[in-house]
């Protein structure tokens, strides 16, 4: 039989609502042999097994796939007019929620340049070096929290010597972190240390910008995400701090926790007073990172291991787990309270 790539046109028509174009050519594979197993879509694509069970199982997370049972597990594509109308339903919901911020940030917009009595202040930060400077000042000057979207690209350093100590002295942190910050190796226990002192910390797979709110007041932003961060600005009392605010808790509400329970050995008690999980702490934080969106290669880093050891241990978890997908052992995993 004709490999896929001759039966069917590659696309990326379906990128807009999420789907790359690899998982695009195994879907339309799928949607053209009805009941295909891996094995099949491995001889007709040329790709390894392991790909071609990642991209299904993507693609059964976004219902567009779902599996025959049996002894030789097969796969069918769904109503492809149903499956697609309802991502584009998601999408449209995301793009309102968006359409909703743009407006928030517009009307703070509207208050630049107004009296600093009246409207605020705004000062634009030159150089990585100033913006580090007020980033620290501000810390140094909070009473009660700090605010903070955590992602690359870094003014100056990732580190933050300052927080660990102001945990200590009462002020509160949430952090709201994507996979991305944690790409440098060390990243997960670092951020464990600080959930150990006090932190709050959370994870979504993206963030408009890089931010960090002091006492719902004063904002250190950068102007431009395109690296290196040249110019930044500080927002101080005006309409703009409070639609970063609001925009902060809206995703907070959004974006997934990272337990403190992650950094404790099976059998400890949790803040509650009830045992953690039978799992393993290397285990329960392997799911962390998976559900967080991090790649195979970036969570080799943080585990200390190979992208092949990991596969191995993944293969494991998700026996078990009873699981055969990443996407159903982080549906267990959540049931369990594991993440």
């Amino acid at each position: 039989m004709a490999k896929i790539e001759g039966m069917l046109e590659d696309g990326r028509a379906l990128e807009v609502v999420g789907i790359s174009a690899f998982d695009e050519r195994i879907y339309r594979g799928v949607l053209a042999c009805p009941g295909i197993t891996v094995q099949e879509l491995v001889m007709r694509s040329g790709e390894s097994a392991g790909r071609i069970q990642s991209s299904l199982s993507r693609l059964r997370t976004k219902g567009l796939v779902s599996r025959l049972w049996g002894r030789s597990p097969r796969w069918t594509a769904t109503n492809p007019g149903t499956a697609i109308r309802t991502l584009v339903r998601g999408l449209q919901s995301e793009l309102d929620q968006l359409t909703d911020t743009a407006d928030e940030l517009e009307a703070a917009f509207r208050t630049v340049g107004q009296d600093p009595e009246e409207g605020g202040q705004f000062e634009v930060l030159a150089g990585p070096e100033e913006q580090a400077r007020w980033y620290v000042r501000l810390q140094q000057e909070a009473k009660e929290e700090v605010l903070t979207f955590d992602r690359p690209p870094y003014v100056l350093d990732y580190h933050n010597p300052l927080q660990t100590g102001l945990l200590r002295d009462g002020v509160r942190y949430r952090t709201i972190y994507t996979p991305e910050a944690f790409d440098h190796a060390g990243a997960f226990d670092e951020v464990g240390k600080l959930i150990k002192a006090g932190e709050e910390a959370r994870i979504l797979p993206e963030l408009p910008f890089k931010m960090a709110i002091v006492d719902r007041w004063r904002a250190v932003m950068p102007l431009t995400m395109d690296p290196p961060l040249t110019r930044g600005v500080l927002i101080m009392g005006s309409t703009m701090v409070v639609a970063l605010v609001e925009l902060f808790e809206r995703l907070w509400r959004e974006a997934l926790p990272v337990r403190p329970e992650l950094w404790q050995e099976p059998g400890a008690q949790d803040p509650a007073g009830e045992a953690t999980s039978e799992l393993g702490v290397e285990d329960r934080r392997l799911l962390a990172l998976l559900a967080a969106g991090l790649k195979d290669d970036a969570i080799a880093r943080q585990l200390g291991t190979s992208p092949r050891s990991l596969r191995r241990r993944l293969r494991h978890l998700l026996d078990e787990l009873n699981a055969e997908t990443r996407f159903q052992a982080g549906a267990q995993a959540s049931r369990r309270g594991l993440v």
